[in-house]
This record gives C-alpha cells, sequence and structure tokens, in this order.
C-alpha cells in the first residue's frame, strides 16, 4: 500500500470512529462513500487505483464490522481492596496510550479490538492490588483464550497499564524454548519497550534503535530490559550486575525469561540480593516495597507440578517439580506479589490443589483471585469455526457452521506410518496429498498478493513427527519438491505442463468453488476476497515460488526472529514438530498438513497452529489432515464449549475460582482434558455429577433384553397408571430415589460407556441421599406419537425413538446425542414464572457471549444447564429412551429379537452438599482411551 493510501485509509478511520461512537451504521456504501470521496482529495481516485480502493473498503467493512462478547468471570476477593476506580483519574497512561495507538494505526487492529482491550486489561489490573498498598499481598490469576487468538496482545496490554500504575518489575516466563521466548521478546520489544534488545539491554533516547512502539510520536518512555531477543538473550546473572539498574529504582525493568531451572534460579537470585531482608515472622527471606508481576505464558505447560506421590508416600511430604518450585519461591520471597497465567488450555492449571502448600516454596499456583474467559472477535477462526460445532440445547450452544477448508489425507502411511521409531526411514517420494498441499500453499500465496496483501508473510506448516532426524527427511523432500515446482513454474514446462494443468485443476475445483462457498456464508464472507483469473494467479506463483524456502523448526531463536528479520514478508514451509506446537506462531499461515495423533484436549489444541486470525484469506486457507483427527476435534471442541457453559453460568451466579476448580478436577468428562503427569498421575479420580447430564451413548446386543426388563419393573414398581402423559414422555413425579437407584443397578452397560456406568451414578446418588438430596425424582420416559413403531413394555405401548448411528458394528452401536432439545425442561411449564425466570437468565448469558453480533439469534426456552444450576438439589430427573431396533441408530447391529435397545440421561441439580466418588484409572486405561505416544512436556528428539 503506498504512503497516499496510507493516508486514505488514516483519514478515513478517523470519520469511522467517530460514526461508531455516534452509533451510525457503518455500511458497505457509506465506507464506499467516505473512500472514494478522500481518494479523489488526496489525488489517487483514477481508473488506476480501482483494485486498490477496492481491497481497502472490503478491509475496513472487516475491521468495523468486528463484533466481540463480554469476557466472563470468577472471582474471589475476600482479601482485595479495591484500587483501580479511585485512583484511574490520577494515572498517566503513558504505556498504555502509546501501546493502544501502535495497535490501532501500525497494527491495523480494529477499533473494536483495542477497546474490548483496554476494557478487559483495566478490568484484569483491577483484580490486582494498587502497587502502592502497604503490607504484605499476594494476587493470583488465570486468563484464558483460544489458540493464537491474541493473548499476547493482551497481556502485553496488561504489562503497559501495571507500569503505568507503579508495578516496578514484570517478568514474562516465556514457553520452554529458545524460540518462544525470543518471539515473545521481540514483541514486547515492539509493544512495551520501544527499542530493539538485540542492540541495546537499556532505554536510549536515538532513533536508530527504536522499534514498534518507540517510533511512534511523543516522549521516549524509560524501561529497561536485561534480556534481549536473540540466541544469547535470556537472563544472565552477570549481565544484569554489570548493567547496575537495581530493581525497585526509579525506572520499571521488564524481563522475557525461559522456564528454565538454571535461568528462573539466576533469576531468583538477582532479584532478590539486592533488597533482600529476613522475615522476623517466618525467618524467611522477604523482598519489601516491590511490587512485582509474572506473567506466566503458556501457564499449563512446565508451570504445573508434575510430580505425584509414590507409593504410601504423604502427598504433603512430595517435593514439587523444578519449574513450579522456583516460580512459587520467587512469588514467594516478594512481600508484594501479583502473579497472571495465561492459557489456551487451562484445565492443568485449575487441577491444581488450592489448599496444597510446600515449607519452602509455598502455596501453589492455583488462581484462586480470579479466572478471566476472554472474548473472541467474530474475524476469529477457531476450532469450532474450522471443524463445526452441533448445536447443544442443553448446554445453550448454538450449530456452527464448519468452514469448507478441511481435506481428507489417507495416502501417508507407506510414506511415513503413524507407529514410527525416532531413526525411521521415510519412503521415497512424498504423497500426492503433500505435494498437493504444498501446491495449494503457491496458490493461497499468489492470491494474497492479487488481494493487495504483497509485504506480508505467508506460512505453511507441515506437522508429522515430533522426531528430528525424521523432520530432517521430511524438509529435504519438499525442498526437493520446491526446487521442481520453482523451476517448472519459471521457466515453463514445454509441450507437457504437468504443474500448470494440475494448478489451473486444482485452482478451478477447490481453491474457486471453496472462495465462492465463504462467500455465501453471512457471517464470514468479509473474511474472504474475490475470485481473481487464473492466469493472473500462475504470473504471481512465480514470484512466490523464488522467494519460498522450507525451514526446519528447532527451537532456536531464528526460528521465531526470521519473520522479525523479513518486514517485507516471508513466505516458508515450516516443518516441525512439539517445538512447533508450544506459543511459537507461524505469521500468515495458510496451508497445513498434519498427521500428529493425540486425543488430550491441551495437546490437540496447542498443536493447531491454524487457528487465528485471517482477514481477506480464510478462504484460501486448508487443514490437510485425517478423518480420525477431525473426529477428535470435534468431539473434544464440543466437550469444551459444554464447560464453558458452564462456567459462564457459574459466573452469572456468582462462583469463585475455587468452586470451578472443583468442579473441572470432578467432571465426569475431566479425564481427558490433560495428560496424567499434570493430573498429579492420579489413579484415583474424584467425580461429582453436580449440575451434570449424564447419558448413554452407546449399546451392545448383550444388554438388550436385561435393559428393557429394568425398564418394565420400574415402570410397574412405581404405577404406569401413575403416569402423566404429554405429547413427548410419560411422566412420574415425586418418585422416590430408592426406585432410581434399582433401575440403575439392573441395568448392564456397554463398558465402553465409562463416564456413564450405571453403579458410579447409583453410588453417588446413594451418598447425596444421606446429605438429604436428590431424594425425590421425576421419570421421564419417552414416547414418540407413532404406533406403527412402538413396544409394549410393562403393560402400555411406547412409540420408539430413532437416533442416527455414530458408530456401528453387529455388537455395538453408538449414537451422538441421547437427549433431545428441551426435554431436560419437562418439568417446566412454558411462561410459568420459573420458565419467565429462567429465560431471563438464559438471556442475560446469552447477551454476554454475542455482544453486538448482529448475526446470532436469542434462544427463546430457558438453558437446561441454567435449569439444572436453579433446580432444587432434592430433585431429580431421569430420561430413560427406548430406542428403535430397526431404526438408522443401529446400521449394522444385530438385533434378531427386533429388542429396543434403552438409553437414559440423569440430570442432576446442583449440589449443596457435594460428596464426589472415586473413580479408579491406570497408566493402561490413559494409554489405551487417549492414545498416548510421546510425553507432551518434552521436546523433538
Amino acid at each position: 500500500m503506498s504512503e497516499t493510501l496510507r493516508e486514505v485509509r488514516a483519514m478515513t478511520i478517523v470519520k469511522l470512529d467517530s460514526a461508531a461512537r455516534s452509533h451510525t451504521q457503518l455500511t458497505t456504501e457509506l465506507i464506499n462513500e467516505w473512500v472514494t470521496k478522500i481518494a479523489e482529495l488526496l489525488g489517487v481516485g483514477g481508473p488506476e487505483f480501482a483494485d486498490d480502493l477496492e481491497t481497502l473498503v472490503r478491509a475496513l467493512e472487516a475491521d468495523y464490522n468486528v463484533h466481540i462478547g463480554s469476557w466472563t468471570s470468577l472471582a474471589d476477593d475476600g482479601d482485595h481492596v479495591p484500587w483501580l476506580a479511585e485512583a484511574s483519574d490520577e494515572i498517566e497512561w503513558k504505556f498504555w496510550e502509546r501501546y493502544e495507538r501502535y495497535l490501532r494505526d501500525d497494527q491495523g487492529f480494529p477499533a473494536a479490538s483495542t477497546q474490548r482491550l483496554g476494557e478487559i486489561t483495566e478490568d484484569t489490573l483491577g483484580r490486582l492490588e494498587a502497587p502502592e498498598r502497604p503490607g504484605a499481598w499476594d494476587r493470583r490469576g488465570l486468563v484464558s483464550g483460544q489458540v493464537q487468538s491474541g493473548k499476547t496482545a493482551n497481556y502485553a496490554g496488561l504489562i503497559a497499564k501495571a507500569l503505568d500504575s507503579g508495578y516496578k518489575l514484570v517478568v514474562v516466563l516465556a514457553g520452554v524454548h529458545n524460540s518462544l521466548r525470543s518471539q515473545t521478546q521481540a514483541r514486547i520489544d515492539e509493544a512495551i519497550l520501544g527499542f530493539d534488545t538485540r542492540n541495546a539491554l537499556r532505554f536510549d533516547q536515538t532513533n536508530g534503535n527504536r522499534i514498534g512502539v518507540g517510533k511512534l510520536a511523543g516522549s521516549f518512555l524509560p524501561v529497561n530490559s536485561f534480556t534481549s531477543s536473540s540466541e544469547k538473550g535470556d537472563f544472565n546473572l552477570s549481565v544484569a550486575k554489570n548493567i547496575g539498574v537495581a530493581v525497585g529504582g526509579n525506572d520499571p525493568i521488564v524481563l522475557v525469561v525461559k522456564k528454565n531451572k538454571s535461568i528462573l534460579t539466576n533469576l531468583y537470585k538477582w532479584a532478590t540480593a539486592l533488597k533482600q531482608e529476613i522475615d522476623p515472622d517466618t525467618g524467611k527471606a522477604i523482598v519489601r516495597g516491590v511490587p512485582v508481576l509474572v506473567i506466566d505464558d503458556e501457564a499449563d505447560h512446565a508451570s504445573v507440578d508434575t510430580n505425584g506421590p509414590k507409593r504410601g508416600q504423604d502427598p504433603d511430604e512430595v517435593d514439587p517439580s523444578a519449574i513450579n518450585r522456583l516460580i512459587r519461591q520467587f512469588l514467594t520471597t516478594f512481600e508484594k506479589s501479583a502473579y497472571v497465567a495465561y492459557t489456551a488450555t487451562p484445565f492443568a492449571n485449575i487441577f491444581i490443589s488450592p489448599d496444597k502448600e510446600h515449607d519452602e516454596a509455598g502455596k501453589d499456583l492455583f488462581p484462586e483471585s480470579f479466572i478471566v474467559n476472554l472474548p473472541t472477535p467474530s474475524t476469529y477462526i477457531g476450532p469450532a469455526r474450522v471443524f463445526g460445532l452441533a448445536q447443544n440445547v442443553q448446554s445453550n450452544i448454538d450449530e456452527v457452521r464448519g468452514l469448507p477448508i478441511v481435506r481428507p489425507v489417507a495416502d501417508y502411511t507407506g510414506w511415513l506410518p503413524d507407529k514410527h521409531k525416532s531413526t525411521a526411514t521415510i519412503g521415497p517420494d512424498l504423497p500426492p496429498s503433500l505435494r498437493q498441499a504444498m501446491l495449494s500453499f503457491l496458490i493461497a500465496s499468489a492470491v494474497r498478493r492479487l488481494r493487495g496483501q504483497v509485504k506480508k508473510h505467508n506460512s505453511m506448516l507441515v506437522h508429522v513427527t515430533h522426531f528430528t532426524l525424521v523432520q530432517q527427511q521430511v524438509a529435504a523432500q519438499i525442498m526437493d519438491e520446491l526446487s521442481d515446482m520453482r523451476d517448472r513454474i519459471t521457466f515453463g514446462e514445454g509441450a507437457n505442463p504437468v504443474l500448470r494443468t494440475a494448478a489451473e485443476e486444482l485452482f478451478a475445483s477447490d481453491h474457486a468453488r471453496t472462495t465462492n462457498k465463504i462467500l455465501a456464508m453471512e457471517d464470514v464472507a468479509h473474511l474472504a476476497g474475490p475470485v481473481p483469473e487464473f492466469a493472473a494467479v500462475w504470473e504471481e506463483m512465480k514470484t512466490v515460488a523464488n522467494e519460498a524456502v522450507v525451514n526446519t523448526v528447532n527451537g532456536t531463536s531464528e526460528d521465531a526472529l526470521a519473520y522479525v528479520d523479513n518486514p517485507d514478508g516471508l513466505t516458508v514451509i515450516a516443518v516441525g514438530g512439539n517445538k512447533l506446537s508450544r506459543g511459537l506462531t507461524l505469521e500468515g499461515l495458510s496451508v497445513s498438513y498434519y498427521l500428529r495423533a493425540s486425543r488430550m484436549y491441551d495437546t490437540l489444541m496447542q498443536m493447531g497452529r491454524w487457528f487465528g486470525y485471517r482477514p481477506n484469506y480464510v478462504d484460501v486457507c486448508r487443514l490437510y489432515t485425517t478423518d480420525t483427527l477431525v473426529k477428535w476435534y470435534t468431539d473434544i471442541t464440543s466437550a469444551a464449549e459444554e464447560l464453558q457453559a458452564e462456567f459462564d453460568v457459574m459466573s452469572a451466579t456468582g462462583r469463585t475460582p475455587r468452586d470451578f476448580g472443583l468442579r473441572v478436577r470432578q467432571h465426569p468428562d475431566g479425564l481427558i482434558i490433560s495428560s496424567p503427569s499434570k493430573l498429579r498421575n492420579a489413579t484415583s479420580v474424584a467425580i461429582s455429577y453436580s449440575g451434570a447430564l449424564a447419558e448413554t451413548i452407546t449399546f451392545t446386543s448383550k444388554g438388550l433384553q436385561p435393559n428393557l426388563d429394568a425398564l418394565a419393573n420400574l415402570i410397574t414398581s412405581i404405577g404406569p397408571e401413575n403416569a402423566t402423559e404429554t405429547n413427548t414422555h410419560d411422566l412420574w413425579s415425586g418418585v422416590p430415589a430408592t426406585e432410581v437407584l434399582a433401575f440403575l443397578n439392573a441395568y448392564e452397560p456397554d463398558p465402553a460407556a465409562i463416564r456413564t456406568q450405571p453403579k458410579v451414578l447409583a453410588d453417588y446418588i446413594a451418598r447425596a441421599v444421606v446429605e438429604d438430596e436428590l431424594t425425590s425424582w421425576t421419570v421421564a420416559v419417552a414416547n414418540k406419537q407413532d404406533p406403527n413403531d412402538s413396544q409394549e413394555i410393562a403393560s402400555r405401548l411406547y412409540g420408539l425413538t430413532t437416533r442416527e448411528a455414530l458408530e456401528s458394528s453387529t455388537a455395538r452401536f453408538a449414537i451422538r446425542r441421547l437427549v433431545s432439545p428441551r426435554h431436560e425442561l419437562v418439568t417446566l411449564q412454558t411462561g410459568s414464572p420459573e420458565w419467565t425466570r429462567l429465560l431471563a437468565k438464559t438471556l442475560e448469558i446469552w447477551k454476554a457471549k454475542n455482544k453486538g453480533n448482529t448475526l446470532a439469534k436469542p434462544p427463546t426456552t430457558p438453558s437446561p444447564i441454567v435449569a439444572r444450576h436453579a433446580r432444587d438439589a432434592r430433585h431429580g430427573l431421569i430420561l430413560i429412551y427406548p430406542l428403535d431396533p430397526a431404526g438408522p441408530a443401529t446400521g449394522e447391529f444385530k438385533n434378531e429379537d427386533g429388542l429396543p435397545a434403552i438409553g437414559y440421561a440423569v440430570s442432576f441439580p446442583r449440589a449443596i452438599n457435594d460428596v464426589p466418588i472415586a473413580y479408579k484409572v491406570n497408566q493402561v486405561f490413559w494409554d489405551e482411551q487417549y492414545g498416548f505416544d510421546f510425553d507432551d512436556e518434552g521436546g523433538d528428539e
């Protein structure tokens, strides 16, 4: 973009910002009118600028159509002194205002994004203590946001405001690899320091070293750093001593360090030696008068204590793992400390016990003060958007259509098997799917150039192994293929244009069609662009192919700084493994080729480098992966959304981090969220069904007759004549818990249904009854109004429910969901005062999540999860479904007697006196269920 066009953009933004503040609707026509007028005023309104101005209009339209919901939070402010509201007017927000200008003017952040960032960071800062608050204080919180959604921008904003308000020392814990630490330091250089730390570690007034915020007009803000973005730029004790800047002095200090034992040990020595004294009350060293803020990036990685007790050992006598211990010691030694963890996968942090302490290390890193869940802008492309999300009325989750950008891969096993060793030799030829992915990358990069994204980074990810030696072989083959493509594109192919023909076919059959599909999707159309002519694409591919390089990502700072050192745009195919999956951002990522397998939520999501922001090029993005991985991502995204829905309800009802931490640790789905080491090598997991819905989704032929008998006995016992008939169910109210327990104890489950085992549910209910909870039940048996497809059960005729099969074999079948929408509300009368109250609470939560989203449709019925949390703790609900034995649910299922399968769902209210039950697991269970084939705490081998 020329300087004149930049002026057009800047002047248009001034008018748009003013209009947005006055709530003027910013239509495409209005934006186009202003761009045209300002362009003519500046002399760039001729036909030769038509394409550039059209691109600018689309970019501004996308910018000003961004909507961002409100953040949700849980807090425990028992020891907190509110301060920011009163102090705000007295604080000079110099660091923040400079950073805000940098995001808006230099980085092109949408106005809505910078405004919401300011609001969230102010809220988070206010949850910390005032830096001048006298006496000892310690605040520990967690900020959770989606993978690649802007957490770094968020904590940079928090750092800026902390410096403005008087925090003297800020330490950013940035991963375990040089690449991530260097990348984070480079971003802090641009966002906070304003100078390139590779050239100097202290601020200076000259312009030669200024970058980022330092290049903006205005006075230079003094701040020091003893760490740099260079390869050897991590914290060095001798360098810190020689610089001679005391912690707690006039100018603040910002450090970016790896989570490394020797680095953290030296940091502790330096920070505490200068002002250390002995606390007479504890006899331990303490640093007084220096408010410190520790930002823990990727906080679920390395920071969590993974040392568990050995057989027979007292858990209180176990020393914490090294990194965890050093972080805790650092915080404990400062009289005034604030710790804020940032992660996209927070469950390992929430699993931390809030009450565990160590004599030397102090209390653990549980976010006891607050948990903040960041909203994502409508421009964010996350797991739900990539893979789709089924509607779940029970958890108030709306359907999300997946983007048509995923391409199946099934041709690689002869080249590189799923299970391979570090010494494996790959096949001689790249699989066709990988060659196609490379060609798609060249096309995508060319299309971006044609859309005006010339000086932009373009990246492709190839993640097929975590072994370094195998990665090198993969990279070598990709280099050979890229070289061949480059020669064919640059010099031509004569009478046999194989590559051009393949590219033209791929462009027509895939890229053009996909772009048109996305342009027809109202909520993401503004993130795509027009379909160019193939001839123009082929011409641009020459430039792309000649600029493209292949890099293996091995964790060095060069991996991260390659983008910084190529400001005019880097085009790279990155081949990597674990070191690529933890925080390192691939700028301008458009094509991913991913074959790695893991069923853990945190591992899967962190490996998803393709999530993020793709303005004006989402339609050219591609994910090449296996059907199995797509299924796992889809399932785990759904599970995470359900837990998030529960977080939102707990936030709306004033719960605390301890409440949510307990819920996560005791959630029936808690076993799938993280690795065993992060869960303290648990062999026994406490499970609570408080506020949960437990439903059967798998069935076996062996259980058909006994489960039909169990239902018949239940109906006979509670009296068929006592049923209240509705359009969908037979209902019995006030049923004693003993009757429900008898049904569950007689039910023969599929052993694979590990979270809905009737024995576990029965034990939980029995314990609740002792606490005078779950004593009275509503039994609802689904009765579809179809006499032609029915079954007699206990002298009553029941129409059978059908469900689509998710998996089916002769011995077993599985479905995705059992409970139909609104069935959990069978005890509520539409329009009643309770219905109205629950609907109002549902709308309150929905509005916060969908603020500014004009496309979202408000719910018209109460959310079942809200209803569960509101229901009397004594009242349980069990929904029972006789399923059609010959319908789509059964598929290949062998059912010679034509018996219905009996499914049940137990809807639990939120418990008051919750008594969890123990669930036994072992390492074999973890391996078989969740596919561990490597240590996700380790690096590439």
